[in-house]
């Protein structure tokens, strides 16, 4: 193939990832994805890794010239466009606040880090899959009001949209759009609404948290949902805000929140936006009575790691007992 314009060309869709887009792109014009990524950057290994972070520059190009898509419009497909907003900066080599693992293993997944909504696909004139769904912040679909699904309901496998004929199951055949699903908690449907408008370039701004640049913004979130969800303390704070308000305090799966099933996130979520409602006085009187000081509200023990809204809170409200008994 020369360096022209494709028969087939579709603009990616509002949020779609560039895995999704790529994959439209290359099966509309030659019917098998490998085939047509093979043919357009030959020796060039794609599949292999995760492209929605990691897209090596040439592709990126050379898709830009083959659909006549702005390189800025591309851009907003890849993952790495959220850097200095949602995290500093994308890892090449371990994880990345916020960023669901996919659990690379040749061409194949290991891990559901790409999850989905059944009723958007669906929905979709051709299913394509959100650049939203990658994130740990989103454990609900705001347009149907239900909780995400990250593995197959037949056999257990997670997506792999470019193996096999998506939106099937690349491994039992199962429709991705037939997963049963579970309807979401009000109160993580605000939150996860306001997390993804908060990731906009012009977001209206509700609240004084929403003032917080974007990175203290999440920062802040990340470290309230991991001490509510993963700290040494946290079933005794899960426990004591479900009893005041509602919710689900179970433990959540996964040894943090990026690795975490969409419907444990949810949980956690949900038991958030409860307790940082008015913040941060809830949830300061939510981590006393549950006995989660100072040293067990920072969940990595380090001061420095957290962001300074999230870090004054903690060490001006809640070090009350270690004080306490240094001057007795």
């Amino acid at each position: 193939m020369t360096s022209r314009l494709l028969p087939w060309r579709p603009r990616p869709e509002p949020d779609e990832l560039l895995s999704s887009w790529l994959a439209r792109v290359a099966r509309g014009n030659s019917g098998k994805l490998h085939t047509f990524c093979h043919a357009v950057w030959p020796g060039l290994q794609i599949w292999n890794r995760d492209i929605d972070a990691v897209a090596p520059a040439l592709l990126l190009a050379e898709l830009g010239r083959r659909t006549g898509v702005d390189a800025s419009r591309i851009d907003q497909t890849t993952l790495r466009s959220l850097e200095g907003v949602l995290f500093e900066d994308l890892q090449v080599v371990g994880p990345t606040q916020w960023v669901r693992p996919l659990g690379v293993f040749h061409r194949t997944r290991r891990r559901g880090g790409q999850q989905w909504c059944p009723l958007c696909l669906a929905a979709d004139q051709e299913p394509y899959y959100r650049r939203r769904w990658r994130l740990a912040i989103a454990s609900t679909c705001p347009c149907h009001g239900l909780v995400l699904a990250d593995t197959c309901h037949d056999c257990g496998a997670p997506a792999v949209p470019h193996r096999g004929e998506d939106p099937m199951c690349h491994l039992c055949k199962a429709d991705r759009r037939d997963h049963p699903f579970l309807s979401a908690d009000s109160q993580a449907l605000q939150l996860e609404w306001r997390m993804a408008k908060m990731l906009e370039a012009d977001p209206a701004l509700l609240s004084p948290l929403e003032e917080l640049h974007p990175l203290a913004y999440f920062g802040l979130f990340r470290q309230v949902m991991t001490v509510i969800g993963w700290g040494e303390r946290s079933q005794a704070l899960r426990d004591d805000i479900a009893a005041s308000w509602g919710g689900d305090s179970a433990p959540p799966d996964g040894r943090q929140l990026e690795a975490a099933s969409p419907v444990a996130r949810h949980r956690i979520s949900a038991l958030a936006a409860r307790a940082m409602r008015g913040w941060p006085w809830l949830f300061v009187g939510h981590c006393a009575d549950a006995g989660v000081w100072k040293s067990w509200a920072f969940a990595d023990k380090r001061y420095n790691r957290s962001p300074f809204a999230y870090a004054d809170v903690v060490v001006r409200y809640l070090s009350a007992p270690l004080q306490s008994s240094a001057r007795g």
